[in-house]
């Protein structure tokens, strides 16, 4: 077990077991190799991905083709042979979310840059994905229409 003190989540004590490590760091926190998943609520499609190395250092994530169905990419053979992904079964997909000036209907969502953590290895890192129609900042909810009933 290890034991780390958090911002949002106080001490945790971390089964070596959940540790989800990125051999590379992510893009812009290179430094940050060693995570752990903690669940935003039960039956809630948000999870933080909190550091263990800096408390103060979360990441909120969801699956990305729980809110964009036609989501898709083809993950290239060098990140499948890194992470030892034989099946799509072995793998999950995560992408980073930002919340612009605090609002969470104005959240968006990574789809550029996901994150593919190996389930079983539990060995990570964020893709970058070239020559797509994606950006890093795709809306979760759509905007309600003010002309709606109209």
């Amino acid at each position: 077990m290890k034991n780390i003190a958090t911002t949002r989540f106080g001490n945790l004590e971390i089964d070596e077991a959940e540790i989800i490590r990125f051999p590379d760091g992510i893009p812009g926190f290179l430094e940050e190799k060693e995570f752990v998943m903690i669940p935003l609520g039960e039956n809630e499609p948000f999870v933080f991905l909190q550091s263990l190395k800096e408390g103060d250092l979360a990441f909120l994530l969801t699956n990305p083709f729980l809110f964009f169905k036609d989501y898709e990419f083809v993950l290239p053979d060098e990140i499948l042979a890194m992470l030892e992904i034989k099946e799509s079964t072995d793998f999950a997909t995560y992408s980073i979310l930002s919340i612009p000036d605090k609002n969470i209907k104005n959240m968006t969502a990574n789809l550029v840059a996901p994150l593919i953590i190996n389930l079983n290895t539990k060995q990570a890192c964020q893709v970058v994905l070239e020559k797509t129609v994606y950006t890093t900042r795709h809306r979760l909810f759509q905007e309600e229409s003010a002309e709606r009933g109209r």
